[in-house]
């Protein structure tokens, strides 16, 4: 197994995207056949994208975006993390923990202090230090409305030391 580097620009410009699209459209169905181009189409491309190779074949991948966000009347970074996908056959191996360990380690080497993702499955990322965010948050919505409440699946990982604050959270923008 081989966590790719961090690669500073999407893969559909990587020899990898036939395999990243394929991965991406088996753990997200619903968009396939172009979960890619329909992800990055809403989202823009990542600030920073992870792979994880097993011999020949891309197994897994997450996306980055880097974001000032505000907690209370705290403005800080974050590292958004989304499109977090393990082939179906390779679940349980712990490579979603190899992927944002290697995550971690390229948001810390630019000092950002938090991460933060919205999980379908919220246990599987607790073993990589993510727990639950209890914060009311502002976040634009995909019908393009701002919407506030507290996100069940929101999960946050302290990466430098510094608690997590309490009080609202405003995204500045949408979720990933």
């Amino acid at each position: 197994m081989t966590v790719i580097g961090v690669l500073p620009s999407p893969p559909s410009r990587s020899p990898d995207e036939a395999d990243v699209r394929a991965l991406l459209n088996e753990a997200y169905p619903e968009g396939a056949p172009d979960e890619l181009g329909l992800y990055y189409g809403k989202h823009g491309p990542p600030d920073a994208t992870v792979l994880l190779r097993l011999a020949q074949r891309i197994v897994g991948h997450l996306s980055i975006y880097e974001s000032r966000i505000k907690v209370g009347s705290d403005e800080v970074m974050a590292g958004l993390v989304g499109e977090v996908a393990v082939a179906v056959d390779q679940r349980g191996w712990g490579h979603v923990r190899a992927l944002m360990g290697r995550a971690h380690q390229h948001l810390r080497e630019r000092s950002i202090p938090f991460s933060i993702l919205f999980a379908f499955e919220p246990p599987v990322y607790m073993s990589s230090g993510y727990r639950s965010m209890t914060n009311e948050m502002l976040f634009l919505d995909k019908d393009r409305t701002w919407k506030t409440l507290v996100y069940r699946g929101g999960m946050v990982a302290e990466l430098l030391g510094r608690p997590w604050p309490d009080g609202p959270v405003d995204l500045c923008g949408e979720t990933v």
